[in-house]
């Protein structure tokens, strides 16, 4: 299990280096003791109880940082293939409207991991992991959005071993 934590608005300025390490230990195993976190962060030089790791962890939950936990089930429907939807927009007064709106749509894609304004040859580029079950996301988006769009490319990548905290640091800056 993991945790399903991180909305913008959440507080994470206000983490401490005990709530990080608490959150990092979780995010490995959501079903880690609070007694072996507390070993474990002892082990690296901080003196805390499991009572003391329990109560971070419930304060954690309450301010909503960590929001859920979920099964991610490894083997059945999971894959670690993505695509990289890269697009050039057609020139328009309002690109950051459109940008916005490209945006919005794909975050309601169950699969969406990020979007990234791009300065060069490309406007954005939005990653989406590819599943089998579900019908092409970036063709969606491109059906819906046509009209805004003057080229694109797909290219599919492979990402292993994303360090899940990490990358919700990045995506809130």
């Amino acid at each position: 299990m993991v945790i399903e934590a991180l909305s913008e608005d959440s507080g994470w300025s206000g983490l401490d280096e005990v709530d990080q390490k608490i959150i990092a230990i979780l995010n490995k195993n959501a079903r880690t003791p609070s007694k072996e976190i507390a070993s474990e962060l002892r082990n690296s030089g901080v003196d805390v109880s499991d009572r003391t790791i329990r109560k971070r962890i419930e304060r954690l939950e309450k301010s909503g940082i960590i929001k859920g936990y979920k099964a991610v089930l490894s083997g059945v429907s999971v894959s670690d293939g993505f695509e990289a939807l890269f697009l050039r927009l057609k020139i328009a007064r309002s690109l950051s409207t459109q940008v916005d709106a490209i945006r919005e749509f794909a975050r309601t894609f169950p699969d969406y991991l990020f979007v990234a304004t791009l300065d060069g040859d490309w406007n954005m580029m939005i990653v989406m992991r590819v599943d089998s079950e579900v019908r092409n996301p970036s063709s969606r988006l491109l059906e819906k959005f046509s009209d805004q769009i003057s080229d694109y490319r797909v290219s599919n990548i492979q990402m292993r071993d994303v360090n899940r905290l990490n990358m919700s640091l990045v995506l809130l800056s």
